[in-house]
C-alpha cells in the first residue's frame, strides 16, 4: 500500500488539522492500511454491496472489536478527514473509482452521510 501523506495533504486541502491535532483517527486509519485482510472485505462491501468503506471500518472497529473509539461524536474535522482518507485510498491508491454519497446516520458518531466509491 502506498499511502503518501505529502500528496493526500495537498489533494485533500484542510486536512493538516486531522493529521496533526486529530491523529488518533489517522492513526487508526493508519493501521487499517497494514490490514490487508480488512481491506479486502471492506473493499468487497464497498463494490459487491455499496457499503460506504468509512461505515464498514467504523462497525468494525465499535461493533466487532468493541474498541472505545467511534462512541461519541466526531468534530466536523475527523468527519471530513476520514472521508478524505477513503476517497484518497480509493480514488488515487486504487484508481478508477468515482464517489457516490450514501445515506448513513449514526447517532454515535454524528456521521450523517459518507460515500461508496463506483468503479468508473
Amino acid at each position: 500500500m502506498n499511502w503518501n501523506e505529502e500528496t493526500f495533504l495537498k489533494t485533500y486541502k484542510g486536512t493538516e488539522t486531522f493529521v496533526t491535532v486529530e491523529k488518533n483517527y489517522y492513526s487508526l486509519f493508519l493501521e487499517l492500511l497494514k490490514d490487508e485482510e480488512l481491506l479486502s472485505h471492506i473493499r468487497f462491501a464497498n463494490d459487491t454491496l455499496n457499503v460506504p468503506p468509512l461505515k464498514t471500518f467504523i462497525l468494525y472497529e465499535r461493533d466487532i472489536l468493541k474498541k472505545d473509539v467511534f462512541r461519541e461524536k466526531l468534530s466536523p474535522t475527523a468527519k471530513r478527514g476520514l472521508g478524505a482518507c477513503f476517497g484518497y485510498l480509493y480514488k488515487f491508491i486504487y484508481g478508477g473509482y468515482e464517489s457516490e454519497p450514501s445515506w448513513f446516520n449514526d447517532a454515535l458518531t454524528g456521521i450523517k452521510t459518507a460515500s461508496y466509491f463506483k468503479k468508473i
